[in-house]
This record gives structure tokens, C-alpha cells and sequence, in this order.
């Protein structure tokens, strides 16, 4: 059985270098209450502003199998280049695994006509992408680069590496995008470093990809339980908004596909693992999601509550397009 958690909420600011944080925790996964909470905050260099903080909401972990997301080698040094499914169960785990599988044949940018594509070919490793900037944190800065360690297609990817929380992304201006940036269906791989997330009290908040508008829009985002599973939600930086899954993923050593679907003029979002939706996502109408004009892509981890061991995970293929983009 599944125990529903309410999503609560919590609110305090506090100023971090240059941008304002908002105070925020997690779920206690285990016990059903709030854990640790985080002042995070930091400014965007161009595109929009970046806050961060960390919260989640959902079903208590440990009551279901589900689908497996993301996990791969051993990270180094830090370096690297340019949904709504929530079932449980076996099934919903050989499903997830599958099309796991199956993700890994799809990539690259030659050839493809989407509105975006970033297959992060081109560059130094450990440089930032060219065509991006530093999306920067409220941490010490740093850990995210290229890398060819791992790539989903090609021979290079964007990679972060820190034990800090609130390290430094990269943003990616969706200025030349139109009216695509606030209506689009969109698609990033990525790629989880063993030992995987996993806190040893409380949980870890990650975000994985955000939209940077008046507020973050936190589209490819997810949080840890102590035992290793963890749900995707949609969330913001207060914490205030705005719809959470179970606990029904882990990480592993593939390479895994996430795609959304937003729409600002309905206040509607949309999320996929591995080709599969997670329909405990899904909202119209939720003007709480602070849903705007977005000025650019932040990609990479954050996270807001300080991990046992340092979180490496690898991003390529990244797609956006008015139509579905998909996992192959």
C-alpha cells in the first residue's frame, strides 16, 4: 500500500551572494515530515534568474517497485561538453527498464530539425559549452564542464561533479526560439555516477533541468529517500507549488531519457521517464507554477542538502521542439 503524503511547504528567505534564496527541505521520505532545510539562491548570467532550494512532496518510498533511472561510472574530476508514469510494480519496472534500453539508440544533432538540439560536440573538455553561459549558484561555484568519460551519442557530454550543494549550471538563452520557449515538448538523457545519491538521513532534493523565467521552473527534478528511491516532481523555489510522484525509481548504471511538455498560456506540464508518463505529475491551470516568458535552459545538477559522497551525473542530447521529441 501506498501512504500519501500531503506536500508541505516552507518559506524563508535569506540572501546569498548576489541573488535571493529561499529557504527550503525535504520530505522525510521515511518518517513523513519535513527534514533539513536549505538556504540556496544565485543569479543567472544571462536569461533569467536562478534560485534554488530544495522540497518534494509524495507517496513514502520502499511501497513499490517502479522503473529505474539513471546511474553510470564513477565520476573524476569534474568536466564536460555542448513522463507522467508513477506506476508501481514489476510491470511498471520491466516497462521503464526497456525503454531504458531503448533510449540509448537515439541521438546526436545531425540531421534533426528540432527548434533546439544540443548534442555538446564541439568545445574543450572541462570548458563550458560554446553557446552557453554559467548558470551560477549559491554554492562555492565550479563542477560542470564537458566531459568524455560518457556520452549518450557522440564522444562528449556535459558534465557536473560536486559535493557542494548549490554548484554552478550552465544556461542555454531560448531567445531565438519564438514563441517555442513558453509552448514546446522537450527531451534531455542523462546518466546517474555510482555510488548513486542516497542520503544518510532525510533526503537529497536534485534538479536536473530547470526553466529560467521570473521564477525557476524546475521541469527534470527529483528527490532521494535514504533508501536509495526517489520520485520526480515539478517544483519551484519556494516550494510552494507544485505536484510530485511516488517513490517508485531508483538509480542505475544506463542512460535514461526525461521529456516534458509545458504550456505557460495553459499553466499545463506534462512529464515523462523513459517514454513512459508519470501521470502524477500532470497539471493544467496551476497558476501557482509561476509559469512565464522563460529567457533560458539551466542544465545540470543542483542540489540543497549536503550528500555523503559527491553526485557526478553526465546530460546529453537535449532537444526541444512544438512537437514530441521522444526517447528514440
Amino acid at each position: 500500500m501506498l501512504v500519501v503524503l500531503a506536500m508541505s511547504c516552507s518559506s524563508a528567505t535569506s540572501d546569498v551572494d548576489a541573488g535571493t534564496g529561499d529557504q527550503g527541505g525535504g520530505l522525510d521520505a521515511s518518517a513523513g515530515g519535513r527534514t533539513d532545510s536549505s538556504s540556496s539562491g544565485g543569479s543567472t548570467s544571462s536569461g533569467g534568474s536562478s534560485s534554488g532550494n530544495g522540497s518534494s512532496s509524495g507517496s513514502s518510498p520502499g511501497s513499490g517497485s517502479g522503473s529505474s533511472s539513471g546511474s553510470g561510472s564513477d565520476g573524476g574530476s569534474s568536466s564536460g561538453s555542448s513522463s507522467d508514469g508513477g506506476s508501481s510494480g514489476g510491470e511498471a519496472g520491466a516497462d521503464a527498464g526497456a525503454e531504458g534500453g531503448e533510449a540509448g539508440a537515439a541521438g546526436g544533432c545531425a540531421g534533426k530539425p528540432y527548434k533546439l538540439c544540443e548534442d555538446f560536440e564541439s568545445g574543450m573538455v572541462g570548458a563550458t559549452p560554446p553557446g552557453w553561459t554559467t548558470l551560477q549558484g549559491f554554492g562555492p561555484g565550479g563542477g560542470v564542464g564537458l566531459a568524455n568519460d560518457q556520452f549518450h551519442s557522440g564522444s562528449m557530454s556535459l558534465k557536473s561533479d560536486s559535493i557542494n550543494r548549490g554548484q554552478d549550471r550552465v544556461q542555454k538563452s531560448l531567445a531565438s526560439l519564438g514563441a517555442t520557449a513558453t509552448k514546446h515538448w522537450g527531451r534531455i538523457f542523462y546518466n546517474v555516477g555510482s555510488p548513486e545519491p542516497k542520503p544518510n538521513t532525510g533526503v537529497i532534493h536534485i534538479t536536473f533541468t530547470a526553466l529560467e523565467g521570473t521564477t525557476e521552473n524546475r521541469v527534470v527534478d527529483t528527490v532521494v529517500a535514504t533508501n536509495g528511491t526517489h520520485q520526480w516532481l515539478f517544483n519551484i523555489p519556494d516550494d510552494s507549488c507544485c505536484t510530485s510522484s511516488s517513490y517508485n525509481w531508483t538509480f542505475d548504471t544506463s542512460w535514461h531519457c526525461a521529456e516534458w511538455n509545458i504550456d505557460v498560456a495553459s499553466e499545463s506540464f506534462h512529464f515523462y521517464s523513459d517514454s513512459q508518463e508519470v501521470t502524477e505529475l500532470a497539471f493544467t491551470g496551476r497558476s501557482g507554477a509561476r509559469m512565464s516568458n522563460y529567457g533560458a535552459i539551466g542544465l545540470g545538477t543542483i542540489f540543497y542538502q549536503t550528500p555523503p559522497a559527491p553526485i557526478v551525473a553526465w546530460f546529453d542530447d537535449l532537444a526541444i521542439d512544438d512537437n514530441r521529441v521522444g526517447c528514440q
